[in-house]
């Protein structure tokens, strides 16, 4: 039954054009990066830079709009005998997958097709890929919370600002009204709060870019060589922590 739901579901979000959609935008701009900027490496950092703005809002944009739409759909497969996690787990799971086979593929043609195979851009493609799971399971559960949809949405690119622009202004603030006293240790730790964040250093240090990481960065750089495995970990605990909650709230419903 959870395979014939995620399948079911991913068959339906490849009709929304949602899948094209992704894997046609992020072909084109690797394709740009690549083909007018003549260095790789500042079209991987600009690749991934980009992805790590768009990537949290596609996924909590489809991850809401999806659920508002489906409601009645997740409705009458509950009047049958299906346990409420398994549905659960096999939205989530198409979700991710749609979202995450077309980053991927959109972004790996152009760089298989101009580069070849590269050790450096599959890493930094695939921890990149490591967001949408998180911003996946979180916006279900902004969905599950809220029940008007227009607030819901709202919600979500709440959220997203947050994440994407606020935060790292907050972080530079905090770090310039408390300069005269030892916060290095709390400033890494709001670091780590944000997966954008710790995934942005991990790629510049994958790139060599070590002058422009900043103060954080510096301090991460001394576990440098375990930095792809920590933010892989730390992004599946976020990844597993909301998708907990959402679970969570979802068993509870009404619906």
């Amino acid at each position: 039954m959870p395979v014939k739901l995620i399948k079911y579901e991913l068959y339906d979000l490849i009709k929304s054009k949602w899948l094209l959609g992704i894997f046609f935008f992020y072909l084109s701009v690797a394709y740009a990066f690549l083909d007018f900027g003549k260095d790789t490496t500042k079209a991987i950092i600009s690749h991934s830079n980009l992805a790590l703005i768009t990537l949290p809002l596609f996924s909590l944009l489809l991850s809401t709009i999806y659920f508002y739409n489906n409601k009645n759909f997740i409705s009458f497969v509950l009047t049958q005998p299906v346990k409420r996690l398994w549905l659960f787990l096999s939205i989530f799971i198409s979700l991710s997958l749609s979202l995450i086979i077309g980053f991927l593929l959109g972004s790996f043609l152009p760089f298989y097709y101009l580069l070849g195979i590269d050790y450096t851009y599959i890493r930094v493609l695939l921890l990149n890929a490591f967001v949408i799971p998180i911003f996946t399971s979180l916006g279900i559960l902004l969905a599950l919370i809220e029940e008007d949809r227009l607030k819901g949405v709202g919600l979500a690119l709440l959220v997203w600002l947050i994440f994407s622009a606020l935060y790292d202004g907050l972080l530079l603030y905090i770090i310039i009204l408390f300069s005269d006293y030892p916060i290095e240790k709390f400033v890494i730790f709001l670091t780590l709060l944000n997966p954008i964040d710790l995934i942005r250093l991990t790629t510049l240090m994958d790139t060599g870019l070590h002058e422009i990481i900043g103060f954080a960065g510096k301090w991460l750089l001394k576990y440098s060589d375990k930095l792809f495995m920590f933010s892989a970990l730390l992004s599946s605990f976020y990844s597993l922590l909301f998708l907990s909650l959402g679970s969570l709230v979802f068993r509870k419903k009404d619906f």
